[in-house]
């Protein structure tokens, strides 16, 4: 497994694609942070319903997330981050 320390850039493109994605080209937080990603190999691009322009996580990028906020879940780790946020 790969442990990265991601740029501001990284980190929200990767919460968006996990949290939210997949998501349109211009949806994505920073185009920076989502070429990033894609090399590191924790997006991809997609298809969504016929069409072509789509990032989404993949699984790798997930357990980067996870991690990251010290979870095993998804729905867990939306709530140590926003408790992260909150806290600061």
């Amino acid at each position: 497994m790969i442990t990265k320390d991601f740029s501001g850039a990284e980190l929200d493109t990767l919460i968006a694609l996990v949290e939210r994605g997949p998501l349109f080209d211009g949806d994505v937080p920073s185009k920076t942070g989502r070429d990033t990603l894609l090399k590191m190999g924790f997006a991809i691009k997609t298809v969504v319903r016929g069409q072509t322009g789509y990032q989404a996580a993949t699984m790798s990028g997930v357990e980067a997330y996870l991690r990251r906020y010290n979870a095993d879940t998804i729905a867990e780790a939306i709530v140590n981050r926003k408790n992260l946020a909150f806290a600061a």
